[in-house]
């Protein structure tokens, strides 16, 4: 059978696709001769040239017409000394008076286009001192060798790929944050967008100063699982990829209990709330480990002037002779209308922040967006009649709340009018191709309800709260990031607004009121991340708009609300 292909006089030929590979060849271009078809066409002397007389006698006796032992050694024996196709006259000349004669001329071409000068009649492509003749050669063969083996030349020119890289507005944000925190003293806080790698970026710096601290400990603190598990993940393949040692990582939340006070060398990945506990409940075993500890990353900072949370950064960061401190927040402020909270937090990082700096342009979420950062996302409003509206009274307690009071959470859970809208938001969104949808609810009970409501219409959903046990949720989330078609909608409560990365997410539901922008930009951020950093080119975000309630409605507004409190870059 032949396999030229179909090379009509229309086709542009080998010049318009080669791309040249130093182990594949000419990716993109006809596939150069398939190596099983060629050996099927030769001669039983043709395979026994190419196995060799060492081979030959330790094959298999077959029955007269059996050549399949032979096949195998032959195709074995090109692939594992593929520079034989070419620096072995014999089998080249074998192999080359097999060929078709369209393939034979394609591989001239190939020659011709990689700078070989062949005669046409000959085909002299013996010479291993040049790697580009053998590697073009064997590549049109689908064999694969060593670059470098003997008698050839290294690649003067050749582009490496890492393995865990930043972009240029990232790498950036390394160089200055560590500038402020790298000697071991100091405060900053990074100050990135959701979905714009800031986890990621700060493993850059983890790795760095645990590079140059040699020993030393890094402590990361979260207080969120989602939060704590990408944190150690993300540090694990950093490590690997930037680390210039064999050192260890322990995990001190939920059921994890390895004792903190004897690290040397290493990061504790630790829940607030636990290292907390332990602090009060062993204060000479917590010293033992702030004195080692070098540097301090608080996930989320925005939490960290909360007194409990408090006194664990501070003393951390104040037992030893060095303890520098680094924030990383979406939001660098704690409230939406409560300047002295933001101020507070402002100067618990010594008014030091680093953003992301994008050439001229004075908006880095514009940027983001523009260039496939970040999901483009497009908000919208759910409307509804509602049953009960809040009283003079209520608004009033309300606006003394730095939330909304639990009491207003479950009226608004049982409206029947707004879940109705809300299930038809949902139909909608699916209706318009959206595969992977959060929608964050009123509470557990209202998850649970959603879920019940959407199942009976046909659609995959799921609760995840902070009730479900782990080994259930690590499931449901599995499934959720999984690369099953089918649409599918996670109802959840109090968790999931940080730490969960789901990158197909393209469009979020958020049923649960909030005075936080922090917390509603965070639910948002759920939903945006960008094509270049494996999401979505868009997203929609539907937020239910309950009458007489403040709400939140564009991501840049989260990011530019508390400028004024910060002295900048």
């Amino acid at each position: 059978m032949s396999d030229t292909g179909a090379w009509g006089k229309g086709d542009q030929g080998w010049r318009g696709y080669l791309v040249f590979d130093p182990q594949r060849g000419y990716a993109g271009a006809s596939p150069g001769q398939n190596l099983e078809s060629l050996l099927g066409r030769l001669t039983v002397r043709d395979l026994q040239i190419i196995v060799g007389p060492r081979v030959l006698p330790l094959l298999p006796s077959q029955p007269k017409g059996d050549r399949s032992a032979l096949l195998a050694a032959a195709e074995r024996a090109l692939q594992d000394r593929a520079q034989n196709a070419v620096s072995n006259t014999e089998i080249r000349k074998t192999l080359l008076r097999n060929l078709d004669l369209g393939k034979l001329e394609e591989l001239k071409a190939r020659l011709a286009q990689g700078g070989v000068d062949v005669a046409d009649d000959a085909l002299d492509i013996s010479d291993l001192g040049a790697l580009r003749p053998w590697a073009i050669a064997s590549g049109f063969f689908g064999l694969q060798g060593e670059e470098t083996a003997a008698g050839t030349t290294a690649l003067s020119r050749q582009e490496i790929q890492p393995s865990f890289s930043l972009f240029a507005h990232q790498r950036s944000v390394v160089r200055r944050a560590y500038s402020r925190v790298g000697s071991g003293y100091g405060r900053t806080l990074i100050h990135m967008p959701t979905g714009s790698g800031k986890t990621r970026t700060a493993m850059h710096l983890v790795s760095r100063a645990l590079n140059e601290f040699e020993p030393g400990v890094v402590v990361w603190l979260a207080t969120s699982r989602e939060l704590l598990e990408q944190a150690a993940e993300t540090f694990e393949a950093a490590w690997a990829s930037l680390g210039n040692r064999d050192l260890e990582i322990r995990r001190f939340w939920g059921a994890g209990t390895p004792a903190p006070e004897d690290m040397a060398d290493g990061i504790l990945v630790a829940g607030l709330a636990k290292l907390h506990a332990w602090r009060e409940r062993d204060g000479l075993a917590f010293l033992k480990l702030a004195a080692k500890v070098r540097l301090v990353i608080m996930d989320e900072a925005h939490q960290a002037v909360a007194p409990t949370y408090r006194e664990v950064i501070e003393g951390l960061c104040g037992a030893g002779g060095e303890g520098a401190l680094l924030g990383l927040t979406a939001t660098p402020g704690r409230s939406w209308n409560d300047m002295s909270a933001d101020e507070a937090l402002s100067e618990f990082f010594g008014g030091s922040k680093v953003v992301l700096e994008i050439g001229d342009d004075p908006n880095p979420v514009k940027y983001l967006l523009d260039n496939g950062y970040l999901s483009r996302p497009a908000f919208h409003q759910i409307e509804y009649s509602p049953a009960i509206r809040p009283t003079p009274a209520e608004l009033k307690k309300l606006a003394k709340l730095d939330d909304y009071a639990e009491e207003t959470l479950n009226k608004l859970a049982a409206d029947t009018a707004r879940n109705l809208a809300i299930l038809d938001a949902a139909k909608g969104l699916i209706a318009r191709g959206h595969a992977r949808i959060i929608l964050f609810a009123v509470s557990v009970e209202h998850a649970q309800d959603m879920a019940s409501a959407l199942s009976a219409y046909g659609i995959l959903s799921a609760v995840v709260s902070g009730d479900t046990p782990s080994p259930k949720r690590t499931s449901i989330l599995k499934t959720f990031k999984g690369g099953t078609l089918r649409p599918q909608i996670l109802c959840n409560f109090g968790v999931l607004t940080t730490g969960f990365d789901a990158p197909r997410t393209s469009a979020a539901i958020i049923a649960r009121p909030t005075k936080s922008l922090v917390l509603y930009s965070q639910m948002v951020g759920r939903a945006t991340r960008g094509p270049r950093a494996g999401g979505n080119e868009t997203c929609e975000i539907l937020t239910v708009h309950d009458p007489a309630y403040p709400g939140f409605g564009d991501i840049a507004e989260a990011f530019f609300n508390w400028e004024d409190v910060w002295h900048g870059d």
